[in-house]
């Protein structure tokens, strides 16, 4: 007699749950993924001070190494507000595309004259243009002094905050320091990177 064998049938892997994982990593990966900004590349001496920057309100003059200066405030719309008031310093008109894609920038070094032609490149290629700077000079008169006047009038609760590279030169330094007191700012934060404390030290 014959025997009767089971029907074979071909193995089944539920796929299910593989999905689902491949989707968690995807969605992890873009919402954490940050993109190339504009921000120089500045590396701070340190410091043992342990008062920490305020986040929020607060504009950020940045010195690199070869002694460009590049700006940025900490808020979208402060941005915004702010390139419309230093174009209509300027008698210069920003559309509105121009002003969300500066709202966008979290800092930035051009001279004014070329900002706009900046704006209007497609956002990959402004990441890859190489910024000169914001004009600086030891009169107290240059484009930083504009800057800074614009971002004060767009929040005046702003707070300012210096940072500068350990290469850069103190004339860049002393060149940024004279276009705030042109405009009776004495008062700002230093940013360093920190340092361990020697012991025994205290903030007192």
């Amino acid at each position: 007699m014959a025997k009767v064998r089971p029907k074979k049938h071909a193995p089944h892997t539920d796929m299910t749950a593989m999905t689902d994982v491949a989707f968690l990593l995807l969605t992890f990966f873009i919402m954490t993924a940050t993109f190339k900004s504009n921000d120089a590349e500045i590396t701070t001496p340190t410091s043992i001070s342990q008062i920490k920057v305020p986040d929020d309100k607060i504009m950020v003059i940045s010195i690199d190494k070869a002694g460009k200066v590049f700006f940025g405030v900490d808020a979208q719309p402060t941005r915004a507000a702010m390139l419309d008031n230093i174009g209509q310093a300027k008698g210069i008109t920003f559309t509105d595309a121009e002003k969300a894609k500066f709202a966008l920038q979290s800092s930035f070094g051009l001279p004014l004259n070329q900002l706009k032609p900046w704006l209007n490149m497609p956002k990959e290629q402004m990441s890859q243009v190489k910024q000169p700077g914001i004009p600086v000079d030891s009169t107290g008169a240059s484009e930083l002094a504009d800057w800074v006047y614009a971002a004060r009038k767009a929040d005046s609760q702003l707070r300012i905050a210096l940072k500068g590279d350990n290469l850069s030169k103190f004339p860049a330094f002393k060149d940024v320091l004279a276009n705030l007191q042109s405009q009776n700012i004495n008062k700002f934060n230093l940013i360093t990177g920190s340092e361990q404390a020697p012991a025994g030290y205290t903030n007192d």
